[in-house]
């Protein structure tokens, strides 16, 4: 289903990926306040004092992910909020959820076999705010070594902080507690074949241990980025 205000749904072939991945466009302008009716997805009582970006930011999230889990068996669920915001999945499914200005991207995986997904994207920083948010996302030899890439130091930074949001997203269900982004540095970095892999910097608990590494993928697209990282 399509609507002036969820618009250019796609599925996005992700090798070795065991779920699926959908993104889609929403327009901030056609949203209203009685399109959660029209999607039958109820409206939640948190957003009654939110920004009416955030209302639409949601509605559209949901219903990209009622789309994703109905093809892995959950018709019509509608993803519940837990107590630290995040999104609570089917018992038997892990998921992620990311938007920016205009566009969601949903991430639905069977735990069979895996424990964590992680996806983001992010509106591409400019060179100043790059350089303004460096020290909180990089580390001094993370920061030299994207400098010796040889591609816009902007577009990998960008890249480097929503690899670890990505990170953070799947790693955060199992662990129960916040990490910095310094907590995870990047340790190889593909560009022609959109490959990553982070390393924590310290032990978060037994499974998650100073020096275990995540691989993941990313994409550059219309002056974004996205990441997805999954184990």
């Amino acid at each position: 289903m399509s609507t002036a205000f969820v618009r250019d749904l796609e599925f996005l072939p992700i090798a070795d990926f065991p779920g699926r991945v959908a993104q889609c466009r929403f327009a901030l302008a056609e949203y209203s306040d009685q399109l959660f009716s029209h999607l039958a997805i109820p409206f939640p009582t948190h957003l009654s004092r939110a920004v009416t970006k955030r209302r639409a930011e949601y509605l559209a999230g949901r219903y990209l992910a009622r789309l994703l889990l109905a093809q892995f068996g959950y018709p019509n669920v509608i993803l519940p909020r837990g107590e630290d915001r995040a999104p609570c999945w089917p018992t038997g499914i892990i998921g992620s959820l990311s938007h920016n200005i205009d566009t969601v991207l949903c991430a639905v995986q069977p735990t069979t076999g895996r424990v964590g997904v992680g996806i983001d994207v992010e509106s591409c920083l400019s060179i100043e705010r790059a350089e303004e948010l460096l020290a909180m996302i990089a580390q001094d030899s993370e920061a030299a070594w994207l400098r010796q890439q040889g591609y816009r130091f902007d577009f990998l930074l960008t890249l480097l902080f929503s690899a670890k949001e990505s990170l953070f997203k799947a790693v955060y269900p199992h662990v129960g507690c916040y990490f910095d982004f310094l907590d995870a540095m990047i340790v190889e970095l593909n560009l022609p074949q959109g490959y990553f892999e982070l390393e924590l910097q310290k032990t978060l608990n037994v499974c998650f241990y100073r020096g275990r590494r995540f691989s993941g993928r990313f994409w550059f697209n219309d002056q974004r980025v996205t990441t997805l990282l999954y184990f």
